[in-house]
């Protein structure tokens, strides 16, 4: 399939031009010299009519005219400074696809011998850590249990619905008391529950106690677990694939553009079928700027004709030093 909707016109187009016709080829180039109206676009319908210009790798044809595209002239230019980046990186790209090889050959094996060292460690120190782990997990209900069990003994053994009976009790004693009626039995419930109010304050901080020692028991698993088991074995990191000579190519264009490579392979698909296609910009009415057509300003479209051409250019020199189109 072909890579975009432009770069199939332009294989098209190439295959209409084996067996193109001069004299209709000549008729179309003075229609769209009437048209285009700017001097970008009279450059490149001239390099194509007369082929003086024009690169040898891409045969002559009628020019495509299109009235927009989404790259900018400046966007152009990184694109063909990319394309030179690749052209001069093509000489060194097979040797260092090579060299990355062999040094990933390298370093496979040595992640191969480093993960067989970690797999027999792996195993032995999981089945260590279980075994604190599940020490861990008595240890740590025990505790809960003790703190519970400290927390009733303060109490007396009392239960909530206890103490909240003797409460009530305390308040109508003491309200007698208050009013002069007291009696013994009412002194008697009041010393009670101040007792049993010293035994929940008592209780309660035993529970806190139980509770801050339970939770610092367990932030130390891990430090317990390294004690008993050694340090957790670390999974080596599996090595980078190496890069193709194509991959290489197209790393220093993208590094050139300043662009990410995702972004670069687009711009550089788009830019090369422009090229291949002998695509023209139409100027925006004889290159003034008022956009009543929809077509790109007259100075836009210059630049950007310039752009195409000068990749038009690059063509051939990226064919004889191996860049893929």
């Amino acid at each position: 399939m072909c890579r975009s909707r432009l770069y199939c016109v332009g294989v098209l187009l190439c295959a209409l031009v084996a067996v193109g016709q001069p004299p209709e080829a000549a008729a179309q180039i003075g229609k769209l010299k009437k048209v285009i109206g700017n001097k970008a676009a009279d450059t490149a319908v001239e390099t194509t009519a007369g082929g003086a210009k024009n690169s040898a790798c891409i045969p002559d044809r009628p020019p495509v005219v299109i009235e927009s595209f989404p790259l900018t002239a400046a966007q152009m230019a990184k694109i063909n400074a990319g394309l030179d980046a690749e052209i001069a990186a093509a000489a060194g790209a097979k040797a260092e696809a090579e060299r990355q090889q062999k040094a990933l050959e390298v370093q496979q094996t040595a992640y191969d011998k480093a993960y067989a060292d970690y797999d027999k460690r792996n195993g032995p120190w999981n089945e260590c850590a279980r075994k604190v782990e599940e020490e861990d997990a008595a240890t740590s209900e025990k505790m809960g249990q003790d703190g519970e069990a400290s927390t009733k003994s303060a109490l007396g053994g009392m239960t909530q619905e206890d103490i909240e009976k003797l409460a009530n009790r305390a308040q109508a004693a003491a309200q007698r008391v208050a009013d002069g009626k007291g009696t013994a039995e009412d002194r008697k419930t009041l010393a009670e529950f101040q007792q049993t109010m010293a035994g929940v304050q008592t209780g309660a901080m035993n529970a806190a106690a139980a509770q801050q020692a339970s939770s610092q028991f367990n932030r130390e698993g891990d430090k317990r677990t390294e004690a008993k088991c050694g340090k957790r074995p670390e999974a080596p990191t599996q090595p980078s694939n190496a890069g193709s000579a194509e991959d290489i190519i197209q790393q220093s264009g993208a590094k050139a553009a300043g662009v990410p490579a995702s972004t670069w392979r687009q711009w550089r698909e788009d830019q090369i079928a422009l090229a291949m296609s002998n695509t023209v910009i139409k100027s925006d009415n004889g290159g003034k700027a008022d956009k009543s057509d929809g077509a790109s300003s007259g100075k836009g479209a210059d630049a950007m004709n310039q752009q195409i051409q000068a990749t038009r250019q690059k063509i051939c020199a990226m064919k004889k030093a191996g860049v893929p189109i």
